[in-house]
This record gives C-alpha cells, sequence and structure tokens, in this order.
C-alpha cells in the first residue's frame, strides 16, 4: 500500500512538473529572434525616424480623444500586437488582458480605465514575466527604440526612463496626457520564486509609421 502511495505521489510530481515545464514553454515561445530582413527593415524606421526629428520642427497638433482598452471589446488571452525590440533583436507576441493566465502566453495588454492602445493617445502598459519574455530588459538603455505593430501600423517609442520599484507601487499604472509605453516584469531577473519588486521602462511616441 505505502509502495502505491508513494508511486501516486511520484506521478502527481511528474504531471505538475510537466504542466510547468509547458507553461513555461509556451510563453518563452512568444520571444522569437527578428529575422535578418525584420532587422534591416527596422533600421530603416530608425533612420526615417532620427530623419524627422532633425529636419521636422515640432507642429503643435489637435489631441485626439484617449481609445482606452476598457472600451475595447476583445477576448482576454487575444493576439493583439507585436512588441518589436531592435536593440536586442527580438520580437514578441502581445496578447490582450495582463491576467495569469495571459501572461503565461507571453506578454500581456494591460486593460484598465486608466490605459489605452498604441495610437490611442495615453498610457500603453504591456506586461511580462521576467523568466520567459522579458529576460533581457535590463541591456535597454535610455534612447533605445521600442516598436509596436498594432492594426497595420508600427508605433515607434522612445526610451526616455528605467527605474526599479516595489510590486505595490501604485503610481505606474496612471493616465497620461501624451503617448507614452510602459513595460514592466518582475525584478530581480535572477531572483528564485515570487519576485519582490518591478522593472519599469517608459518610452514616448516618436513616429507612427505602416507597417510592411
Amino acid at each position: 500500500m505505502r509502495r502505491w502511495f508513494g508511486l501516486l505521489l511520484l506521478l502527481a510530481g511528474l504531471i505538475i512538473g510537466l504542466s510547468s515545464f509547458f507553461e513555461w514553454h509556451s510563453g518563452k515561445t512568444a520571444a522569437q529572434d527578428l529575422t535578418h530582413e525584420e532587422i534591416a527593415d527596422f533600421e530603416e524606421i530608425q533612420q526615417e525616424v532620427a530623419t524627422e526629428a532633425k529636419v521636422t520642427p515640432a507642429q503643435p497638433k489637435a489631441v485626439p480623444p484617449p481609445l482606452l482598452t476598457s472600451g475595447i471589446e476583445r477576448k482576454l488571452g487575444e493576439k493583439t500586437a507585436t512588441l518589436l525590440i531592435p536593440e536586442i533583436e527580438q520580437k514578441y507576441s502581445v496578447y490582450w488582458g495582463a491576467d495569469d493566465a495571459t501572461l503565461k502566453k507571453g506578454v500581456g495588454m494591460f486593460v484598465s480605465d486608466l490605459t489605452t492602445v498604441p495610437g490611442g493617445y495615453g498610457h500603453t502598459v504591456l506586461s511580462g514575466h521576467r523568466d520567459t519574455v522579458f529576460t533581457r530588459l535590463a541591456e535597454l538603455e535610455e534612447k533605445d527604440n521600442l516598436m509596436v505593430e498594432y492594426e497595420g501600423r508600427i508605433y515607434v517609442y522612445e526610451i526616455f526612463k528605467m527605474w526599479v520599484t516595489d510590486e505595490d507601487d501604485r503610481s505606474v499604472i496612471v493616465e497620461k496626457d501624451e503617448s507614452i509605453l510602459t513595460l514592466t516584469t518582475c525584478y530581480p531577473f535572477d531572483f528564485i520564486g515570487s519576485a519582490p519588486d518591478r522593472y519599469i521602462v517608459q518610452a514616448r511616441l516618436v513616429s507612427t509609421q505602416p507597417a510592411k
């Protein structure tokens, strides 16, 4: 009897372990290397953005109403966008929502009355686990570009701030009066278990381009 009980415990442990592995692997595959062609395309976009900044004087623009994520009907876990980070040659599938089940799939787009979709004039927040998708976030620096491909357009952002904060900090996900992209993940990156802090990257929209 004890022998069978021990075998059942071993079997249960294997099932739990395999389940955890498949969840980890699913999230990990949401991060992919950019192809050489994609890298060339995004380098061209970056050059265009840099040229625009030099030759085009800033012009006052009419402010469109924010397109809040809470006002958009989509299924949780639905693939919504693609995050592209040329500096580390990575791209990530972005899914609707930031609940536990969605974050196991990859990067999640935060849905609330405070956040917007890209191009919605406001605050777009993308979250991801540090041990699957956002393992290389610490390699980024100020002035690096982040790009989000969403509904046929590429939104180009420039990083202006990075910091570490407590997991209970409620000042990160707030309304913004300009187009801001925020990436969040757990910190420290090498922490085993549930990490106590959050690593935050914020970037400002500098250009939009039609997706190729």
